[in-house]
């Protein structure tokens, strides 16, 4: 078992959208904290997680009926300084839809949303990575095999 932590740089961006601020809780696996979006901001944290899955989520929730134009945006996230849209578009958006509009549609109301941005209605957004966060970078980016550590050399295998 794998018991090394490893660190990681996030940060996400989000900017409120309406006249109504917008009241988000957001945590990495549980609730970190409650802010209400007067204005765009960037949270960032200096992490050190163990080796395996995560789950970094925003949970918008105090949209009514009479608040039409109130949502939150992504605007950015960021691991280990890079900015990189593939990283939002990872995400999944758990929208709770209104009762009278979700009744007047005609086609079934998908459960999530992937590669979602925009929280237009109440709700819970998740982005789900892995550490190590440079494998899970790579995979994301497709940008190849990944070799697996060799433990008959006592490292990585190299292949020529």
């Amino acid at each position: 078992m794998d018991t090394k932590l490893y660190s990681v740089q996030f940060a996400i961006t989000l900017v409120p959208h309406g006249t109504v601020k917008p009241i988000i809780s957001y945590g990495l696996d549980q609730v970190i904290d409650t802010v209400e979006l007067s204005d765009t901001i960037t949270l960032t944290f200096d992490l050190n997680l163990s080796n395996g899955p995560s789950t970094f989520f925003i949970e918008f929730y105090n949209k009514t009926d009479n608040t039409h134009d109130m949502a939150v945006e992504i605007q950015s996230v960021t691991f280990e300084g890079m900015t990189l849209d593939r990283f939002k578009w990872a995400s999944r958006y758990y929208p709770l839809y209104p009762e009278y509009w979700a009744s007047q549609q005609i086609d079934p109301l998908p459960e999530f949303q992937s590669s979602a941005t925009y929280m237009g209605w109440n709700g819970r957004w998740e982005l789900n990575f892995r550490v190590p966060i440079f494998t899970w970078i790579h995979q994301l980016e497709a940008l190849g095999w990944i070799y697996a550590p060799d433990p008959n050399l006592g490292g990585i295998k190299r292949i020529e």
